[in-house]
């Protein structure tokens, strides 16, 4: 026999082995990781995410029986800091804490009062320049330690992160449209048990508004039919004033399409320096009209 056959046989046999050795284990090991994410709580109604912190500060004008009458429920995700208010404490919703980056990550997946995490990468200094640009990397490194702590995770990638995902592309008025061309919802489903789609920002035009909401929960869901697609609505999106109506119509626009909302009731600050003063009974009102009963 050639000898030098004989030694490219063997070493390609090798190498062979090494692929289907090294492909097993990802199988496994991506295997592993889907079954170690915990359920979600059974919701019969719309999924929302919400603040526990505008909640309180909303109290004047949304008294609390009337917060637990809409959110004391498991469909309910409550963020909350690591001192949550005392009111909010025997609610039964999932309780959530954010991060803004994923080196924050070992305090909060260690909390043990916290049974989801949010992570919100944005455009903005609180968000390392390499999760700006790969969001879907730093979220895909997030999910195993997530799931191995037997809480979930939620991604809301923020859409001026198009600066760094689609650098030079950007236009003024543009960019729904073109963080939906970036395809990073797609690339971040597969490891998310829950996607928000940061669409406050188009509510007030219900046409724009409901285009990207379709288009980037149809990318998330085609990567990954089981993830929960919540989309974002605002009482005062930037610091403009909608009213009620406004937000209503925008939410029934998309009602087939998610399974629930993240009502911001934003106040300015450090996440929202153009947010202006909260606009609680806008709140109210849009739960009125989507709970006339």
């Amino acid at each position: 026999m050639n000898k030098s056959f004989s030694t490219r046989a063997v070493v390609l046999g090798l190498a062979m082995f090494g692929t289907l050795v090294l492909s097993s284990g990802l199988a496994l090991a991506q295997s592993s990781q889907a079954q170690s994410a915990p359920s979600l709580p059974a919701c019969t109604g719309l999924r929302w995410i919400v603040n526990a912190g505008s909640l309180k500060h909303s109290q004047p004008d949304f008294p609390q029986d009337l917060q637990a009458k809409y959110f004391n429920s498991p469909c309910t995700f409550l963020v909350i800091g690591a001192n949550p208010p005392a009111e909010y404490r025997d609610w039964h919703v999932v309780r959530t804490r954010t991060i803004t980056t994923i080196a924050a990550l070992d305090d909060v997946v260690n909390d043990p009062d916290v049974s989801a995490v949010l992570y919100d990468p944005e455009g903005w200094q609180l968000t390392p320049p390499d999760e700006q640009r790969d969001p879907a990397a730093a979220a895909c490194r997030a999910a195993p330690i997530v799931h191995a702590h037997n809480k979930l995770l939620i991604v809301t990638p923020a859409t001026n992160l198009v600066r760094f995902l689609a650098p030079g592309s950007i236009a003024d008025g543009q960019r729904f449209a073109i963080f939906a061309k970036t395809g990073v919802a797609g690339k971040i489903a597969p490891c998310a048990d829950v996607y928000e789609i940061q669409a406050q920002g188009a509510e007030t035009d219900v046409g724009e508004f409901q285009q990207f909401v379709r288009s980037v929960a149809q990318q998330a869901r085609t990567a990954n039919p089981r993830v929960v697609i919540l989309a974002g609505i605002s009482t005062n999106p930037m610091g403009r004033h909608v009213g009620a109506q406004d937000v209503f119509k925008a939410v029934q626009s998309v009602r087939a399409d998610v399974d629930g909302f993240w009502l911001n009731i934003p106040a300015g600050g450090k996440f929202c320096p153009t947010c202006g003063e909260p606009q609680p009974k806008v709140a109210v009102e849009l739960l009125q009209m989507l709970s006339p009963h």
